[in-house]
């Protein structure tokens, strides 16, 4: 538990239960399903300079939490604000695009732990070793993680009109699950012990060949250029279906009157549990996300608006100078502050942010290294 906020780790399955489900909200089992982001950063005037036969390799991660550094162990502070968050992704994949069509592999890892002040507060507590015995707070968690193998097929169509040319895509995904676990966590912190109701659906233990979980999922999304403006609007994940046949439902009472962290960043106290693991399948739609941005060409540089939209909305203003072949790009994201700088030397494309402002204590991190060969 000790680095739960900090990184993503492996949870154990019931030594690690706590740890893992430091997040807000008590929650529902229709939970989405979070999934390894694809093209986080905006890409409608991509569309129009991409080559129309390429082959890609591609590998990003990304992490963001607003309750302690991300890379250094810096001393426990007190956490003020009325939710708390950890969301993480990484992925690597490979496509193909051959004039209208685009097919894509890739696997990837997803992960979404949020919850409220009180969570966080039990966290950092943990984290120095013993409960305050002077504090009383609820706890509500929730944790939804996933790891997936993913094949895509993308159609590409053009529209030109004579002072406007549109592009739209149409991608279908199909999705295999590798691993899925989903619970949420409510509960009482008084003093030195803590005490709630656990739910936890997890394929954690499980070989893949036992879970049999597949899904998948359509996507959409049009790009309108238009002399010096482009805008676009894209839907990923817009109708889904995951599926899980085989997995353990876990339902207990959680009781905890001394917190040690253990070598996995998860409590190892151990808390005592008493409850029930039945065998369970599980049926969930994949987190959705909206795209949304828009960009205007002036005298060798272009200014971008871009919006997001996954568990929250977030937006950036985007600044690119140079051509089609070589570009740099800054860019400033708002409600959680990170800056982003895009270097782009066709192949080669590379994309670093990190919040800068914290004397080097990052809590946003998003990497993006790419590899684009046209083969016309």
């Amino acid at each position: 538990m000790a680095r739960l906020f900090a990184r993503a780790r492996r949870p154990r399955l019931l030594s690690g239960i706590m740890g893992a489900l430091i997040a807000g909200g008590v929650g529902s089992h229709a939970q989405p399903v979070p999934m390894p982001f694809r093209d986080l950063h905006g890409g409608a005037d991509d569309l129009f300079r991409a080559p129309r036969t390429f082959l890609e390799l591609r590998l990003c991660a990304f992490a963001d939490t607003n309750v302690r550094p991300l890379f250094r162990n810096d001393p426990p502070y007190e956490f003020r604000a009325q939710r708390a968050y950890l969301q993480s992704a990484f992925i690597y994949e490979v496509r193909v695009r051959h004039h209208a069509w685009e097919f894509g592999l890739a696997y990837g890892q997803a992960n979404r732990y949020e919850g409220n002040s009180g969570a966080a507060r039990l966290f950092l507590e943990a984290e120095r070793g013993q409960l305050a015995p002077n504090t009383r707070y609820p706890v509500m968690a929730t944790l939804s993680r996933s790891a997936l193998r993913i094949g895509t097929a993308t159609y590409h169509g053009v529209w030109n009109a004579p002072s406007a040319q549109l592009h739209y895509w149409l991608e279908a995904g199909y999705l295999k699950v590798q691993r899925v676990q989903q619970g949420w966590l409510q509960g009482q912190k008084t003093g030195s012990s803590f005490e709630g109701e656990l739910t936890l659906f997890t394929t954690r233990g499980l070989a893949a060949s036992v879970i049999g979980g597949d899904g998948y999922t359509f996507s959409a999304g049009v790009a309108i250029k238009s002399g010096d403006w482009t805008a676009g609007i894209s839907a990923h994940n817009l109708w889904s279906h995951l599926q899980v046949r085989q997995a353990q439902r876990i339902e207990a009472t959680v009781r905890v009157n001394q917190l040690t962290p253990d070598a996995d960043g998860f409590l190892s106290a151990p808390p005592a549990l008493e409850g029930s693991v039945n065998p369970a399948s599980l049926q969930r739609v994949a987190q959705p996300r909206v795209d949304i941005e828009v960009w205007r060409r002036l005298n060798g540089y272009a200014l971008g608006v871009v919006a997001v939209h996954e568990s929250d909305w977030q937006g950036a203003l985007a600044l690119r100078w140079g051509g089609s072949h070589s570009s740099v790009q800054v860019a400033y994201w708002q409600p959680h502050p990170m800056f982003w700088l895009t270097y782009e030397q066709r192949p080669w494309r590379a994309v670093l942010g990190a919040d800068l402002w914290n004397g080097g204590s990052l809590q946003r991190f998003y990497l993006e290294l790419s590899w684009q060969i046209g083969l016309e």
